[in-house]
């Protein structure tokens, strides 16, 4: 929950600041705060002070700071590459995020065997730095900073004002917003439950089926990236909103542990499709001048909805069994896909 709660409170606000600010300036901060607030758990550590309030007051911290990184992000990119290349340009970020993803557990889990876990915390603060590292070498163009005589709350007034304007867009985002009650809870808190109670696994049967997920969205980037220029954004959008529903209902079906690797990898395979194409179409069809606030936009409701989707996830479970619930997820999660079907402008967007 306090990991959540930054992007609930400040969301919106991460989106003025990123557009009033240099981007890159705000990345490379970014990145030097979350590494000194993970470098602080193993000093709570050493000095046998775990309380989990601490550790909560940390993880909120961290996750303010993250999310002011995120808009920076997608808004940096557009002033570093040509439009013509944002697709396959944010194809191959969504790859490597995979590929952490993928790869991520199995590190950790490796050094842990010959490394403490204060050691562990310390080694992913200095991956923070070399992260900084990395971004000095980015050869950035000048951004032009537009000292505004309006407040902030004016300037978040204003991306709002032109959000719900840009119709397609709002759509997208709407729509985005509406999936991710469906399939983010499910996704986070279920399939935990899924792999315990349904297929009778431990945690290690449940970090295969995550590395299955994570595979699949590997593959899903490079078919993603090889489709660009020959299928227009916004249907690749939809078909990633209709494929992420349909295979997250058949789980339904799933009795083993194979199964559900089998399935959650074609699940996986969806995922670039929704994440790559909707970053592309808001860089491609907004001002840069807004992107910090629009990608503020996206970032608030992915994970305010999640939050509450998580919730939501609870209180069913008390009256279905998990199985039944990933069938009617699905179906609503894919219902979603269908109704985005209706909106041209949508299927239309390059």
């Amino acid at each position: 929950m306090f990991a959540y709660l930054p992007a609930v409170i400040f969301g919106l606000f991460a989106g003025v600041i990123t557009d009033r600010y240099d981007r890159f300036k705000i990345l490379v901060l970014s990145n030097l705060a979350q590494a000194i607030m993970v470098a602080g758990i193993p000093f709570l550590i050493a000095y046998d002070n775990t309380n989990v309030w601490l550790i909560c007051v940390f993880a909120f911290i961290k996750s303010c700071f993250n999310t002011f990184f995120q808009p920076a992000l997608n808004s940096f990119i557009p002033q570093v590459f040509n439009k013509n290349y944002m697709a396959k340009v944010n194809a191959i970020i969504a790859t490597s995020g995979q590929l952490a993803w993928l790869l991520g557990p199995f590190f950790a889990g490796s050094i842990l065997t010959v490394l403490s876990l204060s050691n562990l915390f310390l080694i992913d603060s200095i991956s923070f730095l070399i992260s900084i590292g990395i971004l000095l070498c980015v050869s950035k163009p000048q951004q032009v900073l537009v000292k505004s005589k309006v407040t902030k709350w004016n300037d978040l007034k204003e991306g709002l004002f032109l959000l719900k304007n840009q119709k397609s867009i709002f759509s997208l985002i709407t729509l985005t917003f509406v999936n991710n009650l469906f399939i983010m809870g499910p996704a986070i808190v279920g399939i935990p439950i899924l792999v315990k109670d349904i297929l009778n696994g431990d945690a290690i049967d449940f970090a295969y089926i995550e590395g299955c997920m994570a595979a699949g969205a590997l593959i899903g980037s490079i078919i993603v990236s090889q489709l660009q220029g020959k299928v227009k954004n916004g249907a690749l959008w939809i078909s990633g909103i209709l494929f992420d529903g349909l295979t997250m209902s058949i789980l339904f079906w799933s009795k083993s542990v194979e199964t559900g690797m089998l399935m959650l990898f074609l699940h996986g395979v969806g995922i670039p499709f929704i994440m790559v194409s909707r970053t592309s179409i808001i860089q491609t069809h907004t001002s840069n001048n807004y992107h910090g606030r629009f990608f503020s936009f996206v970032h608030l409701g992915v994970v305010g909805t999640t939050a509450i989707s998580s919730g939501l996830v609870g209180i069913v479970l008390a009256f279905m069994t998990v199985d039944k619930l990933f069938l009617f997820i699905g179906i609503g999660g894919a219902f979603c896909g269908v109704l985005a079907l209706l909106f041209t402008t949508i299927k239309n967007l390059k």
